[in-house]
């Protein structure tokens, strides 16, 4: 006999719409802030430690890192959009950055634009950096401040955009430098005839190149978020294993990169950066027992010349142990009241009694597959009942991670040929 409970009753049409929403997520394995908000289970002790670390970087504008791993499906984005939520909950500005292709961790220019792209300010629904400079007044207390900072701190290009941003009349000229505190860089050119047309007098800049000053933009972001009111900046990095990617140069890069978000030494404040990586990092590059990057990337940057960086990538490693969150599987416990949870959106979102007990179709998954999987299986099993009824029979597959060594081929050659490109602006 099959166990069902009765239609939904009491559920408004807007209740039964979001409920619709989660269902299409969970049907697509796409997580989001909304979804986090509602599945949070078996991961409290995680989220009740970066609660800690959150509050440190408030009180104290301290800069902290995370690392996080998980075995593939397992929730990794999801607890980072956990994260997002506690983090404005506690009044942090937050920027998601997926790591992709495009946006590889070697190239901190791309890094920047996307973080700005999705930088989030509580209380808004768009992302951007607009709601920060309006909220600046001229020669107010607070736009004084940032102006200072950047002046003693940071190349000078970025005092002249901004003072040039709050102070020039021309509604086009605004734009174009909002552009480059956005990551659009505009020549200094450009710069300095914004300058003479707002201020009459010229402008000297040393020379910019954004390899050597683009982490510039990033200390004065969050800088500036502090000085706007808010409790700092959150960056979530995804999908950190793409460096599997990258050749040696460029993971050597990498690896430098991410030494600038983990201490205050490089100049960040009041910052948490969290980095969510498969497990197979680790197990396929990082500590493999032949050509791992803890040897080969020392050997690499000392024959060129860079010996004095092979401490900071020890340092990185280092921190990559002492500073990891582990996302194991959720207990069978936990997964029980997961999918119960999902049961249950599923019934509110088409009114109908979904079976209670799904016992019948978690009985035939594996122990060890990933979360997702469960997940999507229940959805398809519930939508085969609610369509057709009986009891339809489901198999569930383990999908294939892809490896680094198919899709590296050629990176050497690449950053042969682009490592020592640097733009002059």
């Amino acid at each position: 006999m099959r166990l069902t409970a009765g239609p939904v009753q009491g559920v408004s049409r807007m209740e039964r719409f979001k409920d619709k929403q989660v269902i299409e997520c969970l049907r697509s394995g796409v997580s989001s802030r909304y979804l986090s908000s509602i599945f949070s289970y078996g991961r409290e002790a995680a989220l009740e430690r970066v609660g800690r670390e959150l509050g440190r970087v408030r009180s104290d504008g301290d800069v902290v890192s995370l690392v996080l791993k998980g075995n593939f499906g397992n929730g990794k984005t999801h607890f980072l959009n956990i994260i997002f939520q506690k983090a404005e909950e506690m009044n942090f500005a937050v920027s998601f950055v997926p790591l992709s292709r495009e946006t590889p961790f070697d190239r901190l220019e791309r890094l920047y634009r996307r973080a700005v792209a999705g930088l989030f300010l509580p209380g808004y629904a768009q992302p951007g950096l607009t709601p920060l400079l309006d909220g600046l007044v001229p020669e107010s207390a607070a736009a004084e401040e940032i102006l200072d900072y950047a002046g003693r701190n940071l190349h000078p290009r970025l005092e002249a955009v901004l003072k040039n941003y709050l102070e020039g009349g021309d509604a086009y000229n605004r734009h174009i430098l909002l552009s480059d505190l956005s990551g659009d860089f505009v020549p200094n050119a450009q710069l300095k005839s914004i300058h003479r047309l707002n201020f009459g007098k010229p402008l000297v800049l040393p020379r910019f190149t954004v390899k050597e000053n683009v982490f510039d933009y990033f200390r004065f972001l969050a800088r500036l978020i502090r000085t706007c009111g808010y409790a700092g900046w959150v960056i979530l990095f995804d999908e950190f294993e793409q460096l599997m990617y990258l050749g040696v140069v460029a993971r050597a890069n990498a690896y430098l990169n991410a030494a600038r978000f983990m201490s205050p030494s490089y100049g960040l404040t009041a910052a948490y950066t969290v980095f969510a990586a498969s497990a197979n990092l680790w197990s396929e590059l990082i500590w493999k027992q032949k050509n791992s990057d803890y040897d080969v990337v020392p050997q690499k940057l000392t024959a060129r010349g860079r010996e004095h960086e092979v401490p900071t990538v020890r340092e990185v490693f280092g921190r990559f142990l002492r500073d990891n969150l582990f996302l194991d599987s959720l207990s069978a416990f936990d997964t029980r009241r997961l999918l119960q949870a999902v049961r249950d959106h599923h019934a509110r979102a088409y009114n109908w009694p979904a079976p209670a007990d799904l016992d019948q179709i978690t009985g035939n998954l594996s122990a060890d597959r990933p979360l997702r999987t469960a997940i999507r299986a229940v959805v398809e099993y519930l939508d085969l009942q609610y369509l057709y009824g009986g009891r339809p029979d489901i198999s569930v597959e383990m999908p294939e991670e892809i490896l680094p060594e198919a899709a590296a081929g050629g990176a050497e050659e690449q950053e042969e040929a682009g490592e020592n490109c640097v733009r002059d602006v």
